[in-house]
């Protein structure tokens, strides 16, 4: 068990270095991209570019990624792990967290809104009581 372990987690390193170099290259083309933008035109025709390249990278990312799953998905099932069944399970969670992040996200941004109106109605009201004391 700890074989596999080893062996999913180098191969996950060899990924993730993979998905890091390719980032930093493809970062590195929108940067200038967006550098040497300057007019409208200019700016279509490099998001035509950059569309291009995202789609190149994705495309060869894409068979690396699939020969690791399946590997990943064969090796488990020597051992008796179905993957599918924790893909499953960890995108139903994944679901869930999102809902409630993006509530919890709502929430905050209605609160700063309301104590924005009554900081600025608090002002008024004390502003008021001042005058009607004085």
């Amino acid at each position: 068990m700890n074989d596999i372990f080893k062996k999913v987690q180098q191969d996950l390193s060899k990924l993730q270095s993979t998905i890091e170099r390719e980032g930093e290259v493809l970062l590195g083309k929108l940067m200038s991209a967006a550098n040497k933008a300057t007019t409208n035109k200019n700016v279509i025709e490099k998001r035509k570019e950059l569309e291009k390249l995202v789609e190149t990278q994705i495309s060869k990312l894409e068979p690396a990624f699939e020969k690791f799953y399946t590997e990943v998905k064969s090796t488990a099932g020597k051992y008796g792990v179905n993957i599918e069944k924790i893909e499953k399970k960890v995108r139903s969670t994944a679901k869930k967290a999102g809902k409630t992040t993006t509530a919890k996200a709502k929430k905050a941004t209605t609160k700063v809104k309301d104590t924005a109106k009554s900081a600025v109605g608090g002002g008024k009201k004390a502003k008021k009581k001042a005058s009607k004391k004085a």
